[in-house]
C-alpha cells in the first residue's frame, strides 16, 4: 500500500513537473515568435531608412531661387526707411481694401515726417482722415505723385518699381510706388488686383 501511494504520487509531481515544463516551453516559444515578428519590423524600418518620431525635414531654399524682387531696399538714414515701411503698410492696406487699416497706418507715417516736409505729412494725414476708401485712395494717389522726389533723393540701394494704373477714377489713371515689379493695384483691390503696369524704375 505504501508503494502504491508513493508511486501515485512521484505519478502526480511528474505531471505536475511536465505541465509547467510545457508552460515555460509555450511561454519562451510566444517570446520568441513575438521577437520574430518585431524583428523583421524593425529591419524594414532601417532598411528603408525610416526614423520612427522624426519630423520631416524642411526644404532649404537655394540663394539662386530667390526673386530678385524680393531683395530689400536701404535708404540714406532711418527716417527714409520708416517713411518707406509706413507707405507699404498703407499700399498694402488699400490693396486688401481694408479702409481701417490704411486710416491707422496713414496716420503712423504722417508721424514720421518733420517740419521740413510738412506737405507731404499734410498729405498723408489727409489719406487717415478721409472718409471712405475711395477717399483715401485718391488721397494715396495724390500722396504717391508728391513722394516721388524724396524716394529718388532717399534710396541708396534697390529698385523701386513706379507702377501706374491706366483705370483709376474713370481712366484718369493713377501711379503708386512698389519694391517688386508685380502687380498689386491699391486702386482696385481684388477687382482688379494685377491691373497696371511698371512705367519707370528708382535704382542705385
Amino acid at each position: 500500500m505504501k508503494n502504491t501511494v508513493k508511486f501515485m504520487s512521484l505519478t502526480v509531481l511528474a505531471v505536475l513537473l511536465n505541465a509547467c515544463g510545457n508552460d515555460k516551453k509555450s511561454d519562451t516559444k510566444a517570446n520568441e515568435d513575438e521577437q520574430v515578428v518585431e524583428q523583421p519590423m524593425e529591419m524594414n524600418e532601417q532598411q528603408q531608412g525610416k526614423e520612427p518620431h522624426s519630423a520631416p525635414e524642411k526644404s532649404k531654399t537655394e540663394p539662386s531661387e530667390l526673386n530678385i524682387d524680393d531683395a530689400p531696399l536701404s535708404f540714406n538714414d532711418d527716417t527714409a526707411a520708416a517713411v518707406w515701411d509706413a507707405y507699404t503698410r498703407v499700399k498694402n492696406a488699400l490693396v486688401a481694401s481694408d479702409s481701417e487699416i490704411a486710416k491707422q497706418e496713414a496716420a503712423n507715417l504722417a508721424m514720421i515726417f518733420s517740419e521740413d516736409t510738412a506737405k507731404l505729412k499734410a498729405m498723408a494725414e489727409g489719406i487717415a482722415t478721409a472718409e471712405d476708401l475711395e477717399a483715401q485712395r485718391k488721397a494715396f494717389s495724390k500722396f504717391s505723385n508728391a513722394i516721388t522726389n524724396y524716394f529718388k533723393g532717399s534710396l541708396s540701394t534697390g529698385t523701386l518699381y513706379k507702377q501706374h494704373c491706366p483705370m483709376a477714377f474713370d481712366g484718369k489713371g493713377a501711379d503708386w510706388f512698389s519694391n517688386e515689379s508685380t502687380i498689386k493695384n491699391p486702386y482696385f483691390g481684388d477687382k482688379m488686383l494685377n491691373c497696371g503696369l511698371v512705367t519707370a524704375t528708382i535704382t542705385n
